[in-house]
């Protein structure tokens, strides 16, 4: 049973967890007028609010709820074994709601006792909105097992909750809700210092700041669409404050056409107006394919043929010229070669960032394991190619400015602790709940160190009183641009969070917002 508890958390819990950020829309957005000066002190009427207290009573609790005593449309069976008087067979679609007296107001950990032959996903949805998401593996075996999402607060009474199968068919058996002891304190421990070798003060400063600042603030953030501030502008209208980070993308800057490249120039623009201001400064890179139909998606381009047989290795420090004359010679192909080249174009932009001290909090490859882009197809490839940009950017093109974010779930996918400084993770659910299971599950993808974790893209805004409650502290949030936070005039658009949830978030004590940022060259010192 522990093993197949251990495989829940760290793989059917993590390789299907991630949701997908959305490419950029190469359609326009109207972009508001120029960004106000981001050092302008906010109006005095946006005073900072205290976080809001929660109870905790931790008292030992353990609630068991036969499966077929809830309301659902599932079929009840009474063939082979099974607690109580019989189980149910949840197909997609359906649904199953149960109560539970909760006796005091707490954390707790609801688990399934489940199986599935092929496969299934299951959600639970508490206060009318989703808590977490069980990921049941596929298995030959009709035994059950348990799988939990942990740490959710719940006040004492009854608790309703509803459990939906979004995909696949599983036997649910029982439902168990014990208390729990949340996520431990000891995940904010992280290391100090970038894993790129000989950075910048400034990116030391950084690292450090976002180091101490791990479990104890979270920092704002923003997907902004390319080439405009307009969801940062919004954001600001709204709240009397700027997002402390700028994250803009970077997926535009390998595609050919003069749209493509004035979008590119101005984004690149705009990222440095921001952190001369003394803003966090981010870029995600959608990569879409090096050749072919420039797609991103699962099938655009052959990542494992491209580097099968490649000296990765050597060709990570070779010019463009070697690299020419081995591919006139037959020595590589031309999919690894324009996929250098595509490399060293988004090392130019970087280079422009690191030209001017600024650090980037540098998010390539997002997304791997979710099954969705080219550059998941398998994880060996995946880690062979993330090694390969690693030393290309770092070691051959000497960049010193950047903060390496690895964006997943499974760690089958993870580079390593010497490949990125931080984990991330997107998704979007429509929830402004904490994922605090999802936080605790993602904290161990790494066997040796801990990694800040942080929420790169998503819908709705998490609710940060919820994620110290929960003591699931994200360091940082961000909104996916777009629609996700703007309607296409630039104004805010409630269809994900209401402007009450945006203000109390960005006026809250414990978030982090531009004006709050110090001096990062001067923090290294600190």
């Amino acid at each position: 049973m522990k093993k197949f508890l251990r495989a829940a958390a760290a793989l059917t819990a993590a390789a299907m967890l991630c949701g997908c950020t959305d490419i950029p829309a190469r359609e326009e957005i109207v972009p508001t007028e120029e960004t106000a000066d981001a050092a302008q002190t906010v109006p005095d009427e946006y005073e900072e609010i205290p976080p809001q207290e929660y109870p905790e009573d931790r008292e030992k609790v353990a609630i068991k709820l036969n499966a077929e005593g809830g309301v659902t449309d599932a079929s009840i069976r009474t063939d082979g074994e099974y607690d109580g008087a019989g189980y149910i067979v949840l197909d997609e679609g359906m649904s199953l709601t149960h109560i539970a007296d909760v006796p005091a107001a707490q954390h707790y950990s609801v688990a399934l006792a489940v199986h599935s032959y092929g496969g299934a996903v299951i959600s639970l949805n508490m206060h009318n909105e989703r808590a977490g998401v069980y990921y049941i593996p596929a298995s030959e075996s009709a035994e059950y097992g348990f799988i939990a999402v942990d740490s959710l607060y719940m006040t004492n009474g009854p608790m309703i909750m509803t459990f939906t199968c979004e995909s696949g068919s599983a036997a649910v058996d029982y439902i168990l809700v014990e208390n729990s002891s949340g996520v431990p304190r000891e995940c904010y421990r992280t290391a100090e210092s970038p894993v790129s070798p000989n950075s910048t003060v400034a990116a030391i400063g950084t690292m450090k700041y976002l180091a101490d600042a791990y479990g104890e603030k979270i920092i704002t953030g923003q997907n902004v669409t390319p080439a405009t501030n307009a969801e940062l502008d919004a954001i600001y209208e709204e709240t009397g404050r700027y997002p402390a980070m700028r994250c803009g993308e970077l997926a535009l800057a390998t595609l050919d056409g003069e749209d493509n490249a004035e979008k590119t120039a101005e984004e690149l623009r705009l990222a440095k107006e921001w952190g001369k201001k003394g803003g966090l400064v981010s870029f995600t890179w959608h990569w879409y394919s090096p050749t072919g139909s420039r797609g991103v998606n699962a099938g655009a381009f052959d990542l494992a043929a491209a580097l099968d047989g490649q000296d990765l290795t050597g060709t990570a420090l070779m010019g463009a010229e070697e690299l020419d004359t081995l591919l006139e010679n037959g020595y590589i192909s031309e999919q690894f070669r324009a996929l250098i080249t595509d490399i060293d174009k988004a090392a130019e932009l970087l280079r422009a960032l690191s030209d001017e001290d600024i650090p980037v909090i540098w998010q390539p490859l997002p997304d791997a394991d979710a099954g969705t882009y080219w550059w998941g197809n398998d994880a060996d490839s995946f880690k062979k190619l993330w090694q390969f940009m690693f030393t290309r950017l770092c070691t051959y093109h000497s960049l010193k400015n950047l903060i390496w974010v690895w964006n997943g779930s499974s760690s089958e996918y993870y580079p390593g602790d010497d490949l990125c400084d931080i984990v991330g993770q997107s998704f979007f659910e429509n929830s402004s709940a904490s994922f605090a299971g999802r936080f605790s599950a993602l904290a161990r993808v790494s066997d040796t160190e801990t990694k800040a974790l942080v929420i790169t893209a998503c819908d709705k805004l998490p609710d940060p009183d919820y994620m110290l409650r929960d003591n699931a502290m994200w360091l940082w949030f961000a909104i996916g641009s777009g629609d996700n936070i703007i309607n296409s005039d630039g104004t805010l658009s409630e269809r994900h969070t209401d402007w009450q949830s945006l203000h109390d978030a960005f006026n809250s004590e414990i978030c982090v917002t531009l004006d709050e940022l110090p001096d990062f060259s001067e923090y290294a010192f600190g």
